[in-house]
């Protein structure tokens, strides 16, 4: 995963990352973010504030807190509806609601990002109960771009959440022929019936999406035709 990242960071000649967002701690989130930030300029990580009673000791976080630690790096725990000022047409809003969950995924940075008349929600593995969780906050969930609640699982992307988000395209982050069946079928019979432009990583490979504050261009890594 670094090795990728490394390559598109490369690719686009970007040798200093102003803040990395590390949604939760499950590897295959933050699998490899140690090796680069350890490798490029970093300015400051944000994490979920998360209890201590179910922080996993995974390899992965272990390594992550280790790197912040031995590069000095500004840990940043953002508050709800905190914003994060990027340049004067673009901003990041934190979404998620301050609320006592079992399960680590609800504990899920949740954020919006914000650029002129596009907008982009960033999710990570919330299920049901966070996503009614944010809306019951009162914000602003609608989006043109969804990265889809944890992978397309059964437990997530309700019809209520989707009704608030309303996005155009919405992206399925999942491996192909995974052992947990990512995307569900009804989930994505869900976002087809709201009309959404369905992109899946295990189908076009990496998805970019180019805003310029009002036009959205969408770039994939491989093609894929309907059968």
């Amino acid at each position: 995963m670094a090795g990728k990242v490394f390559s598109y960071l490369r690719a686009n000649s970007v040798d200093k990352l102003d803040f990395v967002i590390c949604t939760h701690p499950h590897s295959d989130h933050i699998g490899g973010i140690s090796s680069v930030i350890g490798e490029i300029e970093t300015g400051t990580v944000i994490l979920p504030q998360i209890p201590d009673e179910i922080i996993p000791a995974t390899d992965s976080y272990t390594d992550l807190l280790r790197t912040i630690e031995q590069k000095s790096l500004d840990v940043r725990y953002p508050a709800q509806n905190e914003t994060l000022k990027l340049d004067d047409n673009t901003y990041i809003t934190f979404l998620a609601s301050v609320e006592n969950y079992e399960e680590l995924n609800n504990y899920s940075i949740v954020c919006k990002l914000v650029h002129g008349e596009n907008s982009f929600l960033f999710t990570g593995d919330i299920q049901y109960e966070a996503e009614e969780a944010v809306i019951r906050s009162g914000a602003d969930v609608s989006a043109d771009v969804l990265k889809v609640p944890h992978h397309g699982s059964t437990t997530s992307s309700s019809y209520y959440f989707l009704k608030n988000v309303r996005p155009e395209y919405a992206v399925f982050e999942v491996g192909a022929f995974n052992d947990y069946g990512h995307p569900h079928n009804a989930v994505l019979r869900r976002y087809e019936e709201f009309g959404c432009k369905i992109y899946r990583t295990d189908r076009y490979g990496s998805v970019v999406f180019i805003s310029n504050g009002k036009d959205i261009d969408v770039v994939t890594e491989k093609t894929y035709a309907d059968s």
